[in-house]
């Protein structure tokens, strides 16, 4: 083991403790936040960071092809297609896992206008809504985070439908209690919000590839198919 490469972290959702782990006389290196293939990792295993930093990522990308995608001799449909391939995949890596609430979706919603609001070359001093913005793009609603939950949703019909350590990390129990306090929302919290239906229901219709994926496709639409 290469102790200069390696790190230690203690997952809670309280402050973590200190520890001391030595290998071979030297102590390792405790940190709050670790890189790992591309997704950050912190200690209190919330994707609220995860999500900032895909946030700055994503503006970057977007900066760096602003010649591209503000130019109004490039049509609008291609910038569209430019921007969901070279600056939206910047934002979506991983984020199958993510478990979001209200202010993280705010967040994503906030850069979704951003980035239209950019590409339209329409300045916040004009007071232009996020409604008309959205109808000069061609949509009625914001369409990033309708499509991480989508993302989500096939992620988790996958997961259920095979026998896999992840599946039992997801749907595995701890023994003991609950500490005190609100419960935090939760990554299979978001699947069941999503989907609009009982726990039950979502662990027995994802076990069905082709109702599973009927659910995903009408995701947002309104529609409950049977």
């Amino acid at each position: 083991m290469n102790t200069k490469k390696t790190k230690v972290m203690v997952i809670s959702k309280t402050e973590p403790p200190k520890i001391n782990i030595k290998v071979k006389g030297k102590c390792i290196e405790q940190i709050e936040h670790f890189k790992y293939l591309g997704h950050l990792i912190t200690t209190d295993a919330g994707s609220d960071d995860e999500i900032k930093s895909r946030v700055i990522i994503t503006k970057s990308a977007f900066t760096k092809l602003s010649h591209i995608l503000t130019s109004k001799r490039v049509g609008l449909l291609t910038r569209l297609r430019v921007m969901k391939c070279f600056v939206w995949s910047q934002f979506l890596y991983a984020s199958e896992t993510w478990t979001l609430n209200k202010n993280t979706e705010k967040r994503i919603e906030a850069m979704e206008m951003w980035i239209y609001r950019r590409m339209q070359r329409i300045s916040w001093k004009e007071k232009v809504t996020n409604k008309k913005v959205l109808e000069s793009v061609g949509l009625q609603r914001p369409e990033l985070l309708l499509t991480i939950q989508r993302r989500k949703m096939k992620y988790y019909g996958h997961l259920r439908r095979h026998d896999s350590i992840q599946k039992r990390i997801q749907e595995g129990k701890i023994d003991g209690r609950r500490g005190r306090g609100r419960r935090r929302q939760t990554w299979l919290g978001n699947i069941q919000e999503t989907s609009q239906m009982k726990m039950c229901e979502v662990c027995e219709t994802a076990l069905d590839r082709r109702r599973w994926r009927t659910v995903t496709a009408h995701l947002g639409d309104g529609m409950a198919p049977s």
